[in-house]
């Protein structure tokens, strides 16, 4: 089997392309090569994971026209000429696309060719990119039910969930009594607080100014700052006074599925990929959605789980020590509404992602109606 894999600019795209690249190659023997943009995350992220891969030129479309809206088309067809070259010389059984501009050129591409598409969508509402090709795409791959609502004329819908809860599940067997011991994590409640790889300043600061105001008595807390603002942290986390053996402040943490298993609450934004993960390993959460992604799509995402009860909103706007304080207060001391939580995120989980999406790319391939649909 042969397969092309296109997503780019951000992790959230590119982390769940990459396990379905690792997963086609392991389990389907498959021979993978992925396409995106030199300017993009990709650039260092599927070389370095070992994955084949070949860039092409293109930007986000603009919606007003000006002389960078005409660049952008003139790209946008250029760049699918490139990707038809890159197609015709792989010659692939299917194409599958994670989101990000450059996805649009390479299914346009395929769909011209007559070779078997899919598109996968991570958040609750859909990007512009996968919007645009889902009429011609043949299955829009959905990692949150909720996303459905994005695609009222795909030919096609199917629940897989997002790649990344089962690659969570697969590193949480492995990693999570080496994460206990690393953290000197003991039988008190864990709270792990972490606001994506780089951090985010706002939520920093309202988690220093509760620090200060919290006895730590009875719970641990995990706090990934971000390395860049880690140093920051630390210096006045020492100005102000505040130590504890209770909390453990670092920078990044690399096996983080292992600390979400272990956490009695996440708090957290709501990126698409560590929704997955909580969700996969079903650990309740207090999520905070990012005001200054694209669309503010992490706040359709929290409140899909919010309305099945996995979750409660902290709109970024109502941040405060006190507010904080009062939900992880109300949450710890009420075990029946944390395990009603868990239940309730363990019930949006899909473990089985990746099996469900090669289930649907076979199928695609195969042209068989009769194989069971993600659902």
């Amino acid at each position: 089997m042969r397969i092309i894999v296109s997503g780019g600019g951000t992790g959230g795209h590119i982390y769940p392309a990459l396990a379905i690249a690792r997963y086609a190659k392991t389990k389907l023997d498959a021979q993978v090569l992925y396409i995106g943009t030199e300017s993009g995350l990709e650039k260092d992220l599927v070389p370095r994971a070992g994955i084949e891969c070949r860039f092409i030129q293109v930007e986000g479309l603009k919606r007003k026209v000006s002389v960078r809206a005409l660049k952008t088309a003139w790209l946008a067809m250029t760049a699918t000429l490139a990707a038809r070259k890159e197609l015709k010389s792989f010659r692939p059984d299917v194409v599958v696309g994670t989101g990000g501009y450059v996805v649009a050129p390479v299914v346009v591409a395929a769909y011209s060719l007559g070779i078997p598409t899919a598109i996968m969508e991570m958040d609750a509402k859909a990007g512009l990119a996968n919007r645009m090709v889902s009429r011609i795409t043949d299955v829009v791959l959905l990692a949150m039910a909720a996303g459905a609502s994005s695609f009222p004329r795909a030919r096609r819908l199917a629940v897989t969930g997002n790649p990344r809860a089962t690659e969570a599940v697969i590193a949480v067997q492995t990693s999570r009594d080496v994460a206990r011991e690393e953290l000197a994590l003991h039988h008190l409640p864990i709270v792990t607080i972490v606001s994506g790889s780089r951090g985010a300043k706002p939520i920093n600061q309202m988690v220093q100014k509760w620090l200060l105001e919290t006895d730590l008595g009875d719970m641990q807390v995990v706090w990934i700052t971000g390395e860049v603002h880690y140093e920051e942290i630390q210096s006045s986390l020492k100005k102000d006074g505040i130590a504890h053996a209770h909390l453990h402040v670092l920078p990044y943490y690399h096996e983080m599925p292992a600390l979400i298993s272990l956490s009695t609450l996440l708090i957290s934004r709501a990126g698409a990929t560590i929704l997955a993960e909580l969700t996969a390993l079903g650990v309740p959460a207090i999520l905070i959605p990012s005001p200054y992604v694209a669309h503010r799509h992490q706040d359709n995402n929290a409140q899909a789980l919010v309305d099945e009860g996995a979750a409660i909103l902290l709109p970024e706007m109502e941040l405060s020590a006190e507010r904080l304080q009062n939900e992880v207060t109300m949450l710890l001391q009420n075990p029946f509404r944390l395990d009603a939580m868990k239940k309730a995120s363990k019930k949006l989980g899909r473990p089985d992602a990746l099996e469900r999406i090669t289930t649907e790319l076979m199928r695609l391939t195969r042209n068989d109606k009769n194989l069971p649909s993600g659902g």
